[in-house]
């Protein structure tokens, strides 16, 4: 009996280190900043756990020829919030392949292409994040 109340309570314990991904229409930082998009490193194979590695914030305006220190090619899953998009290039100065995330929930960006053999798992190297 105790064996089975631990199985049951099993997931209780470890349901916080889930980290289930922000919604685009309220998605701030903690001092409670209207974000533009949130870049995470690490995502999962499982949609709800693809938010949970470190985050890299980005307010509106925000314009990043070169990556802050430590993030260049380190995203693989990104959300940008509601009237808001999302520029990324494949390399450094804004050069290179690029793409348009508009708002919404990116879990894995290795299923979305990044020129002929490519995706954007870990190949984000500059951005640019506009809201109206």
């Amino acid at each position: 009996m105790k064996l089975l109340c631990s199985v049951l309570l099993l997931p209780f314990c470890f349901g916080r280190l889930l980290a289930q991904c922000p919604l685009p229409s309220n998605l701030m930082n903690e001092a409670g900043e209207k974000l533009c998009a949130r870049m995470f490193e690490h995502s999962n194979m499982y949609f709800d756990q693809s938010c949970s590695g470190d985050h890299l914030d980005s307010k509106n305006g925000d314009d990043y020829p070169y990556m802050p220190l430590g993030w260049g090619k380190k995203i693989s899953s990104l959300v940008v919030a509601n009237r808001c998009s999302l520029k990324v290039w494949s390399k450094s100065g804004k050069l290179g392949n690029n793409r348009t995330f508009n708002a919404g929930v990116f879990y894995q960006l290795k299923d979305y292409a990044n020129g002929l053999f490519g995706n954007w798992n870990d190949a984000i190297q500059s951005y640019f994040c506009t809201c109206t």
